[in-house]
C-alpha cells in the first residue's frame, strides 16, 4: 500500500508491561487552502485499544488517558490528550475500544504517535504511524475501507460511539477491517479531487497476500464532482478463504489513472459476532424462556404499543417473529447484521453485574440506573458518594448531548437506589428529592451540576 494507509504496531515498556497490540490507522483527505500551496492534508486516525488493556476498578468503571501528537523536523506540531470513561464488561461491545480523531497537516512527513493509559494497572499501549502529508494536490485521497457505511438519517446529527460522520454518510469506526461469512462485504470510500466535473470508470480489484489479482469488477461508470466528489459503494467478499487481501481502487478520470490501496482481513470467527448475525439468525439460537429475557428489557426503548403484538403465550417461532421484526426496525445498516441489537443485549449484560438489585429482586434493566443507562447510555460524567452519617449515598449521572442533562440517583433503604431528580420530561421527580439528599448532599450535587438543578 506504500504510504496511502500506514499502520505500525509498537509496544511501549512503561511501570507495568504494555499491550502491543494498540492499533492506529491513518487515511488521508485534502482541502484546497487559499492561504497556503498546496492546501492542507485533512488526516482522520482510527484508533483501537487493545481488548485485555483496561482493567476495572471497584466499582467496575474503566479510566482510559489517550495522549496523541504529531511530530514533524520541527517537533510538536500537533498534541491532545483526552480521558474515556467506559466499564467491563465493554457496555456498548467493540465500539468501547474504538476511538478517533482528525486533524490538518502542510506539506511534509511526520509520525504519529499515539499511547493509551489504564490509569487502574497503570498498563500502556503504544502505536507509531508515519504520515507523508501531500505535497501536491492529489486527484483522490487515500482509500479508506470499513465494514459498513450509509446514508445518514435526521437521527444521525450526533455519531454514536464506533462511528463518524463522513459528508452524508455514516461510517463505521475500523482501524482493521475484518470480514466473515458466505456473505461478507467490504463497504470502500474515495474522495475526489477535480476541478471540472469529468466521466471516468471505477475498477475494484481484490489481491491476495502473494500480489495475485483474485477478482476484478467491471469497469463502472462514474460521474466526478467539480470540487469535492465522493465515490463509496460495497465489494462482497464472502467466497475468500481466510487471510489477507487488499483491495485495489483503479480510478479513470478523463484518462488519468488513479490507484489506491487498503487491506482487510477475513476471519470466519468474525461471521459468528453477534453484531455480524442476522436478527432472525440471532434469535434462532434462544430458547423458550431467553426469548421471554430478551423481550423483557425492550420496554426500556420501545414506542408506546410497540410491544402490544408480542405473543406472551404464543408459540418460539412467533416469539422469535416478533424480536426479529422488533430489532429489522432499528437496524441502521442491514447489509452487516445489526449492531444496534448487538449493543443494546451487550448493555443489558453490563446492567446485570453493574445496576442489579437482589434484595428487591429487580435485575439490572429492571433498576433506575439501568434504565436510564439502557436508554440513554454511559454517562460521559459522575459523580459519586459513599453513604455517611445522615446523608445518603448518591450518584449524579451528567450528559451532554443536551443542554445541562442530568439524574440524580439515591440510595434509599429498603427502596433501593431510585432516580430522584432529572431534567428529562420523560421522568417523575419525588417531591422529597432535597429532604432525601439532605442538606450535604444537595450542596454537593449543585456544586457540580450548577444551581439549574434548583428550578
Amino acid at each position: 500500500m506504500s504510504d496511502l494507509i500506514a499502520t505500525l504496531l509498537l509496544a511501549a515498556a512503561l511501570a507495568q508491561p504494555a499491550d502491543s497490540s494498540l492499533l492506529v490507522t491513518a487515511v488521508r483527505f485534502y482541502r484546497a487552502d487559499p492561504t497556503q500551496s498546496p492546501g492542507v492534508t485533512q488526516v482522520t486516525a482510527m484508533l483501537r485499544i487493545p481488548d485485555g488493556l483496561p482493567q476495572a476498578g471497584p466499582t467496575g468503571e474503566v479510566s482510559l488517558g489517550y495522549s496523541v501528537r504529531v511530530m514533524g523536523d520541527s517537533g510538536v506540531l500537533y498534541e491532545q490528550s483526552w480521558r474515556k470513561r467506559t466499564a467491563l464488561p465493554f457496555p456498548r461491545g467493540d465500539a468501547d475500544r474504538l476511538d478517533l480523531l482528525r486533524f490538518n497537516l502542510a506539506s511534509g512527513s511526520y509520525h504519529l504517535e499515539a499511547r493509551v493509559v489504564d490509569s487502574v494497572s497503570g498498563r500502556a499501549a503504544t502505536a507509531s504511524v508515519p504520515i507523508d502529508a501531500y505535497a501536491a494536490p492529489p486527484p483522490a485521497s487515500d482509500l479508506l475501507l470499513s465494514t459498513w457505511a450509509r446514508q445518514a438519517s435526521r437521527a444521525d446529527s450526533i455519531p454514536h460511539p464506533g462511528e463518524f460522520r463522513k459528508g452524508n454518510l455514516v461510517v463505521a469506526i475500523a482501524p482493521d477491517v475484518a470480514v466473515g461469512g458466505s456473505s461478507a462485504s467490504v463497504a470502500y470510500l474515495l474522495e475526489t479531487y477535480a476541478g471540472t466535473a469529468v466521466d471516468g470508470t471505477l475498477t475494484l480489484v481484490v489481491v491476495d497476500g502473494a500480489g495475485a489479482a483474485l477478482s476484478r469488477t467491471a469497469p463502472t461508470p462514474v460521474r466526478i464532482a467539480a470540487g469535492i466528489g465522493l465515490v463509496t459503494g460495497r465489494i462482497d467478499v464472502g467466497d475468500l478463504e481466510p487471510g489477507s487481501f487488499t483491495i485495489r481502487a483503479e480510478l479513470a478520470l478523463g484518462g488519468q489513472p488513479v490507484v489506491r490501496e487498503a487491506r482487510f482481513e477475513v476471519d470466519p470467527a468474525v461471521a459468528a459476532a453477534p453484531a455480524s448475525i442476522s436478527d432472525q439468525a440471532y434469535f434462532s439460537r434462544l430458547s423458550g424462556s431467553e426469548l421471554d429475557r430478551a423481550f423483557g428489557p425492550l420496554r426500556v426503548i420501545a414506542g408506546p404499543k410497540e410491544l402490544d403484538a408480542w405473543p406472551a403465550t404464543g408459540t418460539d417461532a412467533a416469539k422469535r417473529g416478533f424480536l426479529a421484526s422488533f430489532w429489522r426496525s432499528r437496524d441502521r445498516s442491514p447489509v452487516v447484521g445489526n449492531e444496534r441489537r448487538a449493543r443494546f443485549y451487550d448493555g443489558v449484560r453490563y446492567a446485570a453485574t453493574a445496576y442489579a438489585e437482589p434484595g428487591r429482586e429487580l435485575e439490572g434493566w429492571e433498576t433506575d440506573r439501568g434504565r436510564i443507562f439502557l436508554r440513554e447510555g454511559l454517562a460521559p460524567q459522575v459523580l459519586r458518594r459513599p453513604a455517611r452519617p445522615g446523608v445518603p449515598a448518591f450518584e449524579v449521572w451528567r450528559y451532554f448531548d443536551r443542554p445541562n442533562g442530568y439524574y440524580i440517583f439515591a440510595s434509599l433503604g429498603a427502596e433501593g437506589t431510585v432516580l430522584i431528580r432529572s431534567n428529562d420530561r420523560r421522568e417523575k421527580d419525588r417531591d422529597d428529592w432535597q429532604a432525601a439528599l439532605t442538606p450535604t448532599g444537595l450542596r454537593e450535587v449543585v456544586g457540580f451540576v450548577g444551581r439549574v438543578v434548583l428550578q
